[in-house]
């Protein structure tokens, strides 16, 4: 009797497909996540008509098949931390020293120019199952239509991509598995929020002034509000996709104290010492910034890991704190960010050793 081999077999890998590319990207870096979950569907469609019987389904017919896989992860450096945001915003710079002189560490900044918009990239992704041969599930044609993230004091920061693809291509070849020589994620204790108002120039001069390390968790999600219809011309199961409205929110939750209940004051008044609710909406900005290990010391400056998310301009939509129980007090704040028009609704500075995001050839 045949005995059924375990789940954790399964892996995955991801190739970005460089601009003009149709065909199977190569899988170019490996992705070391918990979960996955295919979300693919073979929709079906009640066929209609009267008979003389006492139904009018006379059959079912196949109307299309899709596919929006999605995996838990953690940040990890060099191992698609750095491409999603690239996937997600469309445009990435050249990688670069850090700082003159550095030799390993690379800066990068990922954002959305709004006078020069960029074409998302489409990647392909694969599922293999390493106890087998061709058992891999391959995703082509995937725009990454969402990245959440997840932050608590206590655990590393866990990420969730999310594609929109074509339905995938089944009992292919398992690809060859390359694990990565390094292992560096963004560690618990390591991430700082800070919350300001929008007219102040943040800075490594200013910055402590708006800091709050002392958080309970956060949250993050980005959506591109990929929308995927068949077009004529399309192979079943392949379907033309197009950007929609691209959508930030997020949240965070600290302890209440003497320190930061002012927040829920000035949400709600739009003073800090303020007694009274305000018609007026709350506007801040937001940058939250998290600092790794040492990459290389150039002269006396040491050079870290680093990831820093700024967000000029968002809307605080809620702050409250609970007025019962019997556990510590908080204070959860939620916000979405607006689009000024006039600066990337969001921008990503990074410093890694990862030398170019894994982005294939024609």
């Amino acid at each position: 009797m045949a005995i059924a081999p375990n789940l954790s077999y399964h892996y995955w890998m991801l190739g970005i497909k460089p601009t003009g590319k149709t065909a199977v990207e190569d899988p170019l870096v490996m992705i070391r996540g918990s979960e996955f979950e295919p979300e693919k569907e073979i929709e079906h469609e009640d066929d209609v008509g009267h008979t003389g019987t006492a139904t009018t389904k006379m059959d079912f017919y196949r109307k299309k098949a899709t596919a929006n896989p999605k995996y838990e992860d953690k940040a990890r450096y060099g191992e698609g931390w750095e491409d999603y945001w690239y996937l997600l915003l469309g445009e990435a710079s050249t990688p670069a020293p850090a700082i003159a002189s550095a030799i390993k560490a690379k800066k990068y900044t990922f954002q959305c120019d709004p006078e020069d918009p960029k074409d998302l990239a489409f990647a392909t992704l694969y599922n293999g199952y390493a106890k087998t041969i061709d058992d891999a599930y391959v995703y082509d044609n995937c725009l990454l239509n969402e990245l959440e993230l997840k932050f608590k004091n206590d655990e590393p920061l866990s990420i969730t991509p999310s594609f929109a693809s074509n339905y995938p291509k089944f009992n292919q070849n398992n690809p060859t598995r390359v694990m990565p020589t390094k292992k560096v994620m963004i560690q618990s204790g390591t991430t700082i929020f800070y919350y300001a108002p929008t007219d102040v120039t943040l800075s490594d001069a200013n910055k402590a002034s708006y800091a709050y390390p002392c958080f309970l968790e956060g949250s993050l999600k980005a959506t591109n509000n990929i929308e995927a219809e068949p077009c004529g011309g399309d192979e079943f199961g392949a379907d033309t996709k197009n950007m929609g409205e691209r959508e930030v929110e997020g949240s965070l939750k600290l302890p209440w104290t003497e320190d930061t209940k002012w927040i829920e004051t000035e949400y709600q008044s739009g003073a800090n010492d303020g007694t009274a609710v305000s018609p007026d909406t709350l506007r801040k900005q937001i940058m939250i910034e998290s600092i790794g290990p040492l990459i290389e010391t150039v002269g006396e400056t040491p050079v870290h890991y680093l990831t820093r998310i700024s967000i000029p301009e968002v809307t605080v939509t809620k702050c409250d704190s609970p007025q019962s129980g019997d556990g510590a007090k908080d204070l959860e704040l939620e916000f979405k960010v607006n689009d000024t028009g006039l600066e990337s609704i969001l921008t990503v500075d990074m410093i890694t050793e990862l030398t170019g995001l894994h982005i294939g050839t024609i």
